[in-house]
């Protein structure tokens, strides 16, 4: 029983995350037919990676498959991190 509990935990851990959006890069922007807006994100005392992680969760919740980062920054002196990208279907 135990065993099925692990599994089930697994597959839907595996599931959750096939569904999230994929960073493309420039090259890859020709290719994509639906633009469907932007995103941005500013995380405080953070790092370029949260940033990143923070706007992939922003394009999920557009219902994007793709997202294509803008700009990614640290806000003047601050430990504050803005970042912006295109979402796509």
């Amino acid at each position: 029983m135990i065993n099925k509990a692990i599994i089930f935990t697994a597959l839907m851990a595996i599931s959750a995350t096939s569904f999230a959006a994929t960073e493309i890069r420039d090259s890859q922007t020709a290719g994509m037919k639906e633009k469907i807006g932007n995103v941005s994100v500013n995380v405080k005392n953070g790092t370029f990676e949260e940033a990143m992680a923070a706007l992939s969760k922003e394009a999920d919740g557009k219902g994007a498959a793709y997202y294509h980062i803008t700009s990614l920054e640290r806000a003047g002196m601050s430990s504050d991190i803005r970042a912006t990208a295109v979402v796509y279907k």
